[in-house]
């Protein structure tokens, strides 16, 4: 990364916690910590064992991404190598550090391509899922946002392209990625991205060949896993929200996170979260109470995230690359 490129990563950054502390001087600080004061526990505690069944389900689709690969990898191993990668999602803008279970992979004799593939494919079904609630949000729960019919369409269009391109025309993906490609400096460096791009896409038929409908069960679950961890939250927090704008939140809130130009949506959630509340007739402190789930499935997912990757670092530990290679339990 360049120096300049280095600022401005941390310029945004930095604009994300201006308006994060911005939000927190224009709402009653007082009043949000006696709702957190006076949770109700038991709701609180589900909520937050949810966060490990949606940890474990999605570890066991990433498991089952990879076993088409040829590499089969312990149930505890997978949980722990995705815990790892999901702390470092929450540390990096747009969760690029979930990306670092490619990693192991990578370090047990896996090709670059093949391992990144594994990832793409990993946060590609949330992507889709995600696009496809947003839609379903928008157009069956009006008046909560402006244009909403519109907002559905560019979000099921957006699904179906990304469906329509990993599955039957990867070529366009191919053909768009060598072209952001030759714009890099350095040719060893663009002939060795290139090779693992292109190789990566010729595997994606078979690693998800005869694993879709797992993949895809795996991935419901774990998405009502999450969204029933906002809704139980925002139940014990008593924001007073409906469901509906609970997940609507929820969509648009990730989605705003996504975007690297702050340090986990920081900011940015809140303001798009007091937005909506504010449609839906609800105030800056509820929206601010709420907003503060995230952080705190942030904090446990990350610190379990941390204890994971310390038991288990990006070690460079080599294995020589075998079909049906098995990575340790």
């Amino acid at each position: 990364m360049s120096f300049r490129s280095r600022w401005i990563r941390i310029l945004f950054q930095a604009l994300g916690v201006a308006l994060f502390i911005l939000i927190l001087s224009r709402v009653d600080l007082r009043e949000i910590g006696r709702s957190y004061r006076t949770i109700s526990p038991a709701p609180a505690a589900a909520g937050i064992a949810l966060l490990f069944v949606l940890t474990f389900l999605k570890a066991l689709r990433w498991r089952t991404i990879v076993s088409g690969q040829g590499v089969e990898v312990g149930v505890w191993r997978a949980f722990r190598i995705y815990a790892a990668s999901l702390f470092l999602g929450v540390v990096t803008p747009g969760h690029l550090g979930d990306f670092a279970k490619s990693l192991y992979l990578s370090n047990r004799g896996l090709s670059a391509g093949r391992a990144l593939m594994s990832s793409v494919a990993d946060r590609l079904f949330d992507l889709i899922l995600l696009f496809v609630i947003a839609f379903a949000s928008l157009v069956f729960f009006p008046g909560l946002v402006r244009n909403q019919i519109l907002l559905g369409a560019i979000f099921l269009a957006a699904a179906a392209a990304a469906v329509a391109a990993f599955f039957f025309r990867r070529d366009i993906l191919a053909r768009l990625v060598k072209r952001f490609v030759s714009a890099m400096p350095g040719e060893r460096f663009r002939g060795s991205l290139d090779r693992a791009v292109t190789e990566g896409l010729d595997g994606f038929p078979s690693m998800i060949g005869g694993r879709l409908g797992r993949i895809v069960a795996l991935t419901l679950a774990a998405w009502t896993a999450h969204y029933a961890y906002f809704v139980i939250f925002a139940a014990a927090l008593g924001v007073g929200a409906p469901v509906s704008v609970i997940v609507v939140c929820v969509s648009a809130a990730i989605v705003a996170s996504l975007v690297p130009v702050s340090i986990s949506g920081l900011g940015t959630r809140d303001l798009v979260i007091i937005l909506i509340f504010a449609r839906a007739g609800l105030g800056r402190e509820a929206a601010v109470a709420f907003s503060f789930s995230f952080i705190l499935s942030y904090l446990v997912l990350g610190v379990t995230g941390l204890l994971c990757w310390i038991t288990a670092p990006f070690d460079g530990e080599r294995v020589p690359p075998a079909a049906g290679a098995v990575i340790e339990s």
